[in-house]
């Protein structure tokens, strides 16, 4: 019956003309005074109408319904059949009780609220029919005095439940015929909810069962594709991993931006100033290793990663966070994705005198601009390489601990490192996963 019910649902958001959209009204709950009033109602219309995917109706006050829940079934049917509505979504707005919290800060004892607001969603058929359900909660904490905008936070957790909705209940499901090309079009558009940049799984689908072998290897197809252009009824699309098989059926399904996961060996030149007594100042390289994941839209790149390695005495602990752009050279095998962004690290090293009980820490900030071509040889599985430019600050300040106890910035002879700076140049090179 779940399957059913899902199955009558896709049926309306994939019809072939706008004109066929189905149509959606909006209606607040009010079984404890927690009822989403008209502001919060109209932001999760506007978030249906501008989808492309509902005909949204505004029943004004009929929206607002205060009754118990064993007659709320009973309303829903009686205005789906004066008002011709196919799907209605009930809304509740919970305020949480604040939660409190002591913490130390700065040498002294601070309270924390933390706010939290919750939207619950029920999404039913004009039958009656429950078809799913959706909670978003939005926290905001402050330190006390703290008197947080709870309706804002209301309106933000609806928009954000409807935003979910859309994707978790109501995907957007394409067939077409598949081809081989690296760009095709897709016989679907913005009148149908398509947006440029929206990212698709596909996957092979049979209309009975093969006769041919062609017929076998068409059923191969799989991958993920990305809407380049649309129009009102068609839009075109590129394929950003795996492979199609030209000819073959296929079935779209629009989901989330996948994630790329990676596990990279990083060199990177270091400027060195050596302890007092020790080599004059050379260039050393710094072997690191870094666990780094990112969104991998091709029109987008961001995320970050964590960085370990370092030099013979020293040793570092990294993290990043790096923005940019991903360009397909040859999809879906090739891609470069050029970004930039910033470092922080956090470095360690020996000591050379027996009266420390430490090793010696600093901490250095660096800018970073990455240039990194991308082969996938399987649809999930790949490798990358790239080039780094880093321009960092020099680490001087160094910190130790005596037996004693007390701390204090170290001596040039108790170092072997007085100063560490990376940069200018460094390389890259791993294995990288696609998540979708």
């Amino acid at each position: 019956m779940r399957y059913f019910r899902f199955a009558v649902i896709m049926f309306f958001i994939t019809g072939a003309v706008a004109a066929s959209l189905p149509r959606l009204a909006v209606v607040s709950i009010d079984n404890d005074d927690f009822a989403p009033d008209s502001v919060i109602l109209g932001k999760i219309q506007n978030e249906f109408t501008e989808s492309g995917r509902f005909q949204v109706v505004d029943l004004g006050d009929d929206s607002f319904l205060e009754t118990s829940p064993d007659s709320l079934l009973s309303l829903i049917r009686i205005l789906a059949s004066e008002q011709g509505i196919d799907i209605f979504l009930a809304m509740e707005i919970i305020y949480q009780e604040d939660s409190d919290r002591t913490v130390f800060r700065n040498d002294s004892m601070v309270t924390i609220r933390n706010v939290s607001v919750d939207a619950l969603g029920r999404f039913y058929s004009s039958t009656g029919t429950l078809i799913g359900t959706i909670r978003n909660t939005v926290n905001r904490e402050a330190t006390l005095p703290y008197t947080p905008d709870r309706h804002r936070l209301a309106i933000l957790s609806a928009e954000q439940l409807a935003s979910r909705a859309m994707l978790e209940l109501f995907p957007i499901e394409v067939v077409f015929t598949a081809s081989d090309t690296e760009v095709f079009t897709i016989p679907f558009g913005t009148d149908h909810g398509i947006n440029k940049g929206t990212v698709m799984a596909v996957v092979a689908s049979s209309r009975g069962m093969p006769d041919t072998i062609s017929e076998y290897q068409q059923l191969r197809s799989r991958g993920l594709l990305q809407v380049l252009e649309t129009q009102s009824s068609q839009s075109t699309a590129r394929l950003i991993s795996g492979q199609l098989i030209d000819g073959g059926t296929v079935t779209a399904i629009e989901q989330t931006s996948p994630a790329l996961f990676f596990l990279e060996y990083c060199g990177l030149m270091m400027s060195v100033e050596p302890g007092a007594g020790l080599e004059d100042d050379i260039t050393e390289w710094s072997n690191n290793v870094r666990l780094g994941i990112e969104t991998a839209k091709w029109g987008l790149a961001f995320g970050g990663g964590v960085t370990a390695g370092g030099l013979e005495h020293s040793s570092l602990i990294g993290i990043d966070l790096q923005a940019g752009t991903r360009i397909p050279l040859s999809s879906p095998s090739f891609g470069l994705r050029l970004t930039a962004g910033g470092e922080l690290a956090f470095l360690m090293q020996d000591v050379r005198s027996d009266i420390i009980a430490s090793s010696a820490t600093a901490i250095a900030m660096a800018a970073v601009a990455d240039a990194t071509m991308e082969y996938l040889f399987s649809g999930h599985l790949g490798l990358q390489i790239g080039i780094s430019g880093v321009l960092g600050s020099n680490a001087t300040s160094w910190t130790v601990q005596e037996y004693s106890g007390n701390i204090r910035d170290a001596e040039p002879d108790e170092l072997y490192y007085t100063e560490l700076k990376n940069g200018p140049i460094g390389v890259h090179a791993g294995l990288m996963y696609f998540i979708f």
